[in-house]
């Protein structure tokens, strides 16, 4: 499915053939899954750089939870270290 959400320009949409509703929070967290299963690390990459600069101009631009998502996206670290034990 996440094959079918793929927009070329580095996020994923918000569901099949909606190619243009995209959000950072839903893309950060899919960012996590898939580092925690080592899945798509060049989308990963892509995503992270697409939403440094990806800006919405509505209330989730200045919703603290989507920042703390990015920065959750960009250093899953404490997020991944016992996934799976």
């Amino acid at each position: 499915m996440l094959d079918h959400m793929w927009i070329d320009e580095g996020y994923f949409c918000r569901e099949p053939g909606a190619c243009d509703v995209r959000f950072a929070f839903t893309n950060c967290g899919v960012s996590v899954g898939l580092q925690a299963v080592h899945a798509m690390s060049q989308r990963v990459r892509s995503i992270n750089a697409y939403f440094e600069t990806y800006h919405s101009a509505d209330e989730y631009d200045r919703n603290a939870i989507t920042h703390v998502m990015a920065c959750n996206s960009h250093f899953p670290g404490y997020l991944l270290q016992s996934f799976g034990q």
